[in-house]
């Protein structure tokens, strides 16, 4: 062994720690069935630790609704801030509205030529919320870009295969730059949903709400729900207009009363044992190895076998969570391939110091 390519793997399936990053998440994201309701039309709070995977369930999340080329739309809403102001979320979901339709203008840049001028002022309303200002990305558009380049500039998925802008990318941001609007014109975000309908057919809008858990470690549990109260509190109106909102919750806050006796809202817990946590990594070394195998039993000794319920045996209580055993894995296999070893022994899995690497 010398490298990842040299153990057969397409790429490395244990690089990527921060789901974000992870291109491949959508092939291989093992979902526990409890949680499997996220996918729902429904309001939805899911509890997991941190590195238990909730933003990976997240993304996964707003990638399957992206599938339904936005009849299904997804909103992915993370606070950048605290502030007790109550309108705080929904300006932030406004912002949010923006990029994810911004997003579908980029996904689908024909479907916005078949729309009317109205309808098409107030698409460039919303878009006057966007990051960094609408002249900024107007003038992206006309550049020769990768659509990867916005999807991380925007934290906001593409809804199609999209890989490249071309000359449609640049006549619309030609026609949306001569859009003629006040400049102290504005829209709300009850509009701006109604405005989904209208001009994309969207028939269900689903708000993500991830990124707590960094309010938690400052703050009681209960203070984290008192935060989101507004989006409790609007919850059952939104959705009877099919906006359904989706709670991505540290497990901490699973038994605060406000949410488990709330009507409307489907609660899950996200949580691991080590037969799960085994599947995990035996997803990921099918996908990468394009197949050819499912198991790090492929790469072991002949004496070696059960590698993956091996490695998730020996994890901590506290850690039996994706991040750790994804690190783990790496760490085994990077020992192996730093020994020049022909395959992964038994002294290689049960190294007594792991000596884990950061990634």
């Amino acid at each position: 062994m010398n490298s990842f390519s040299g153990l057969g793997f397409k790429f490395d399936p244990f690089e990527h720690l921060d789901s974000a990053r992870d291109a491949h998440l959508q092939e291989y994201l093992v979902i526990p069935k409890a949680v499997e309701i996220t996918l729902l039309d429904q309001p939805i709070a899911v509890f997991a630790k941190p590195g238990g995977g909730k933003s990976a369930l997240r993304i996964y999340t707003a990638r399957f609704y992206g599938d339904s080329r936005g009849v299904r739309f997804p909103v992915t809403y993370v606070p950048e801030m605290y502030s007790t102001d109550g309108n705080l979320h929904f300006e932030g979901i406004k912002l949010s509205l923006a990029r994810a339709v911004f997003m579908y203008l980029v996904s689908y840049p024909d479907l916005f030529f078949g729309l009317t001028p109205t309808t098409k002022q107030k698409i460039k309303q919303i878009l006057l919320d966007l990051p960094y200002g609408l002249e900024f990305h107007l003038n992206g558009l006309t550049a020769e870009r990768f659509v990867t380049d916005l999807e991380q500039l925007l934290g906001v998925s593409a809804l199609s295969g999209i890989h490249t802008l071309d000359r449609a990318h640049q006549q619309m941001a030609l026609e949306l730059e001569n859009i003629s609007i006040a400049e102290s014109s504005t829209i709300t975000l009850d509009e701006g949903f109604d405005l989904l309908d209208d001009a994309f057919g969207v028939k269900s809008i689903h708000i993500l709400v991830d990124g707590l858990d960094g309010f938690v470690e400052t703050k009681p549990a209960h203070a984290l729900i008192t935060w989101i109260e507004p989006l409790l509190d609007i919850l059952e109106r939104w959705d009877r207009k099919n906006i359904y909102l989706k709670f991505f919750l540290p497990m901490d806050n699973s038994d605060v009363p406000t949410v488990t006796t709330l009507r409307g809202l489907r609660t899950a817990a996200l949580e691991w044992d080590d037969g799960l946590l085994a599947e995990v990594i035996r997803r990921r070394v099918f996908v990468a190895s394009g197949g050819a195998f499912d198991s790090l039993d492929a790469l072991s000794a002949p004496d070696v076998r059960n590698v993956e319920l091996i490695l998730a045996r020996q994890l901590g209580e506290k850690q039996k969570l994706p991040r750790w055993i994804i690190l783990k894995s790496r760490n085994l296999l990077q020992r192996a391939i730093e020994s020049r070893k022909e395959w992964i022994t038994n002294e290689d899995l049960f190294a007594r110091k792991p000596s884990y690497v950061v990634i």
